[in-house]
């Protein structure tokens, strides 16, 4: 029990020890913000917004990308079907900026020259190149001291804005026999710059100022937190301990390792027979041997350091590997910013900004869980490129931060929500005040002095646009420009409708983005129809990436077909044959859509027909009255013909609801289904052979 107490003791003596001095840094720059989470300190000599963050990569002949431009947020997060190119996207900016990329091995592989076949030679295929262009923002400028350390690279735009372009190439050099990749520094009209700027000193010093964290998918806690990984074992590392706290932690490991051996007998025996192989090694008499029970030094034990966690107090301490994938894999995801922290400090340079690429940090997490990381990771500091496939994790992503990733044939494409639209109209006074007035719908691009647009405007406000250029000689191009600036503007959004999308969106949010077509329809009773007529007549509107959004239940008509122009995801509406749809239509067209644009994309029913109008003319009143029946009373049987369509308007929902579990079964009576709606699914199936 003594030997408990006093080890015990030991152990906590020296985990304050080890501790106290690596966490100064961390305490001198970082306060508690929540449980789990850190902010920067004010006055913290590492500054966020003042350092160097990826505004454009531009991917060329890499992997499945022939040729691609990108825009990135400060946190960019990428969706899309597996295998459409996120991970290409990730490997792409990871090279480039790879302090390593050079060396054999580490870079760039004749599988990631782009083929267009697969008789296609890599030796003879266009090179791979990936440019980087960051720029400063008026509203974070760069730190002045990195500016003058980048000098040599740092280029300055038509707007006074700092600009560094990289340009990673990899090539066949029949010489060498080998792909070789190169950079170069570029100024803003893609020319290399001086020769004095593509010292190699000048790569190394511009990498030190835009670190890379990568964290990869596939992440295994047993490994990460083990003595062999680069970030466990660094930060391990990076522990100090006064000399006198050694000592005195050394003498007291000694003494209970002596204590140890002396509680059996057969200890010392064992050692005793195992020391006499030194005489057979070195051919002398017998030397000596012992048992080791405790780590010898500090950095033994230090090094075998792990995380022991329990649930709560009623649960026992476990390691960290007997504990669920969710949590482990939670836990690389803390141990990844722990040791981003460590060397962010350790480097002290002003103006750096760490870039992170995370692929899927909601692995193993349940649903709650995966809700909430998108705060956690906007709470990172610097620059964020996340892959997710959970729907949860993608809503609560702000649209301007999502870009959809696709592969269409064999090549990836990525769509995503602009900020904003541009114009060819010039920035005036009248445009100033007007837009002041609007809540900067309406903004100034500062690059052209023109008009853009940062959401969907109507012909009222268009009006008043007009009348900004009373003096111009040409009204007819103005006008059509405020013409073409509405239409182009049709698939932004109002800060207004994603707060509502926010929550009123929120079940289906997520999921849609991962689908490849949307079928919008007016409610429940319809949702439900459609995917049982799908199934009954072989066509799953699940399986087939079909997303069914029952609109009015999450959001208004134009919303959607506004966000798969954005997204450039395929849709088709179909409504009632009554006096909504008619306002549903002036939804559409009060946005920005055309006549031409709905052809085709908006269907109704029959009019003055709503869906259980046509179900009765299909000759389904038996059938209805005794689902009506199983949902309410056995009156429905019995009831006037007037009384019955009454009670089952007013279920629609729970009769069709049954009226689906009939249908998904029996193709014959999903043919009897409405016209419309069956001409829908026999249409989707027909595109899929």
């Amino acid at each position: 029990m003594e030997l408990r107490s006093r080890a015990r003791g030991t152990f906590d003596f020296l985990v304050a020890a080890c501790l106290r001095t690596p966490w100064d840094w961390f305490r001198n720059r970082f306060v508690k913000s929540r449980p789990f989470g850190y902010r920067l300190r004010r006055g913290s000599r590492y500054r966020r917004g003042k350092g160097v963050l990826i505004n454009q990569v531009k991917i060329e002949n890499f992997r499945c990308i022939r040729e691609l431009n990108l825009d990135l947020e400060r946190t960019t997060v990428f969706i899309g079907a597996n295998n459409s190119g996120k991970t290409a996207i990730m490997e792409a900016v990871r090279i480039a900026l790879s302090r390593r990329w050079g060396r054999r091995g580490t870079g760039f592989t004749e599988f990631d020259v782009h083929c267009p076949g697969q008789s296609h030679d890599p030796k003879a295929a266009d090179p791979v190149r990936v440019l980087l262009r960051l720029e400063d923002h008026a509203d974070a400028p760069w730190d002045p001291d990195m500016v003058a350390d980048l000098d040599d690279l740092t280029v300055i735009t038509p707007q006074g804005r700092n600009l560094i372009c990289l340009r990673v190439t990899c090539e066949w050099n029949a010489e060498t026999d080998a792909f070789e990749p190169s950079w170069q520094f570029l100024d803003a009209a893609g020319q290399a710059l001086t020769q004095k700027s593509q010292r190699a000193t000048n790569l190394s010093n511009f990498f030190a100022y835009a670190p890379l964290f990568y964290l990869a998918a596939l992440r295994d806690a047993a490994d990460e937190f083990g003595s062999r990984s680069s970030m466990w074992a660094k930060l391990l590392k990076s522990i100090r301990i006064p000399s006198e706290i050694e000592g005195a932690v050394t003498a007291t490991l000694d003494e209970l390792d002596s204590q140890l051996l002396g509680a059996d007998p057969k200890l010392a025996e064992i050692a005793a027979t195992i020391g006499q192989a030194t005489k057979i090694a070195i051919g002398e008499g017998v030397g000596d041997a012992r048992l080791r029970m405790l780590p010898m030094n500090i950095w033994d034990l230090i090094s075998r350091a792990g995380i022991v966690l329990k649930n709560e107090d009623a649960r026992p301490w476990l390691p960290l590997d007997h504990h669920g994938q969710g949590l482990q894999s939670l836990s690389v995801i803390f141990l990844f910013q722990a040791a981003v922290f460590q060397q962010l400090a350790e480097e002290e340079l002003p103006g750096t900004e760490p870039i992170f690429i995370l692929e899927e940090p909601e692995a193993h997490l349940h649903p709650q869980a995966a809700r909430t990381l998108w705060e956690r990771v906007t709470e990172l500091p610097g620059q964020k490129l996340v892959t997710t496939h959970s729907p949860y994790f993608v809503q609560n992503v702000p649209l301007h931060n999502l870009r959809l990733v696709r592969l269409r044939n064999g090549q990836t494409e990525v769509s995503h929500m602009p900020r904003s639209v541009p114009s060819t109209l010039v920035w005036n006074a009248g445009v100033a005040a007007l837009a002041e007035h609007q809540g900067k719908m309406l903004v100034c691009d500062p690059t052209s002095n023109c008009v853009s647009a940062t959401s969907w405007f109507d012909m009222e406000l268009g009006d008043k646009l007009k009348g900004c250029y009373k003096a111009a000689a040409d009204q007819a191009a103005i006008e059509a420009a405020i013409g073409d600036l509405r239409y182009r503007s049709r698939g932004l959004v109002t800060r207004q409708e994603e707060h509502e999308l926010s929550f009123l969106g929120r079940r289906i949010r997520g999921e849609i983005f991962f689908a490849r077509r949307w079928l919008l329809v007016e409610g429940q009773s319809e949702y439900v129809l459609l995917h049982a007529i799908g199934k009954a007549l072989g066509y799953p509107l699940d399986r087939h990436g079909v997303a069914v959004i029952d609109f009015q239940n999450n959001g208004d008509a134009d919303i959607y077909p506004a966000l798969a122009t954005s997204f450039g995801i395929p849709w088709l509406m179909i409504t009632d044959g009554d006096p909504e749809s008619t306002k549903f239509r002036g939804q559409l067209l009060k946005r920005g859509f055309t006549d031409q644009d709905l052809e085709g994309r908006f269907l109704t029913l029959p009019s003055p027909s709503d869906l259980e109008d046509c179900l009765l003319a299909k000759g389904h009143e038996h059938r209805l009255r005794a689902l009506l029946a199983e949902a309410t009373s056995q009156q429905a049987l019995t009831c006037s013909y007037d009384q019955f369509v009454a009670q089952f308007k007013n279920n629609k929902v729970a009769c069709i609801s049954r009226l689906a579990l009939q249908v998904e079964t029996d193709a014959a009576l999903a043919s009897q289904m409405p016209a419309e709606f069956v001409a829908i699914i026999e249409e989707l199936k027909g595109a899929a052979q």
